[in-house]
Parts: structure tokens; sequence; C-alpha cells
């Protein structure tokens, strides 16, 4: 398991974990605010209520939007989402390559019990049974997500989450001009 998380900066990262587990705690971070695209911001852009999950399809558009145009400037981007759909995460690899962007991937493995406590403090929470179902879709993407193309995957789990660091090295590929 890695201390310290390398990406070149011309990178698409998908945070990829459960609700709860502090994913958006650790993207703040780590990284920029104006390099993360949270899908709960752009849901709440979109409807004005970062819950209501009928807005699905307009709300990965907007991420996807908000990607797109950062990409075509050659912006390192976060994507700050559960990702734990094979298909969306193939889709914004795909994405990436379409830009010339390598794509990487930080995978949050942080025990069901921590994420179903830190949820319990936080002021929006999710309901458990969704936590559950996240979680085990968290194990399965565990076995998979090596074999999914991705330039750089990480692992980390709740000790690295406060003790690792990550360093944007400089990318000397040109971004993607229309």
């Amino acid at each position: 398991m890695a201390s310290e998380l390398i990406f070149p900066e011309n990178t698409l990262i998908l945070m990829c974990a459960a609700p709860g587990c502090g994913k958006s705690t650790f993207a703040s971070r780590n990284f920029l605010s104006t390099q993360i695209v949270s899908s709960d911001q752009c849901r709440a852009m979109v409807c004005d209520d970062m819950e209501d999950m009928s807005v699905h399809k307009e709300t990965f558009s907007l991420v996807r939007h908000i990607a797109r145009m950062r990409m075509r400037l050659g912006k390192l981007t976060v994507i700050d989402s559960t990702a734990l759909s094979r298909r969306m995460r193939c889709s914004f690899r795909k994405l990436a390559t379409a830009y010339q962007f390598r794509s990487g991937l930080i995978l949050l493995d942080i025990p069901l019990e921590r994420c179903l406590e830190q949820n319990q403090k936080r002021n929006r929470r999710v309901a458990s049974h969704v936590i559950r179902r996240y979680h085990a879709l968290l194990q399965q993407t565990k076995q998979t997500v090596q074999k999914e193309g991705f330039d750089y995957v990480y692992i980390l789990n709740g000790e690295q989450l406060e003790t690792c660091r990550i360093s944007i090295i400089r990318d000397h590929k040109k971004s993607f001009q229309e």
C-alpha cells in the first residue's frame, strides 16, 4: 500500500468508496477545491437538493460536462462520487482517454463499521442499508479494479487516509484541443 500517491497533472482521478467513509474529506484535504467535481454539489446545482437521487442522469451530465471543460484546459480533475458502478468507471476512463488524459482511481477501503459510525456524525446521513449495499459493491470492486485499465490505482485503508500524501508531477503531454 502506498504512502505517496503520484499522479501526472493531466489525470482524471475517480474517488471510489462507500458513503460515510470520509471520501469527500480526503479529497478536500488533498486536492484544491477547484480540482474536485462533486456529484453531490452537481446534484444540488441541478435541483437544489443534494439528496434527490431522481436527478441522477442530469447530475452526471453536469459532472461530465465540467470534467470535459477542465480536461480541455489540461487541468487535473478529481471526480468525487462513489464510483462503484463498473460501467460508470469505464465511461470516465474512456472520457480521460478521449482528452489524452491519464486515468486514476483512489479506492478507500474503510471497514463497514467505521462508515456507519462516521455517517451518524454527519449532517446529511445516508440510510444504513444503503451504506451496507455500497460497501458490498466496494468489496466486489476491489477484486476487479486492477484489471479495468486505469493508469493508476491506489487502494487505501483507514490508517493510510491520515498519513498518505499526494504528489502531482508535471506532465509534458499536451491537453486536448478542439
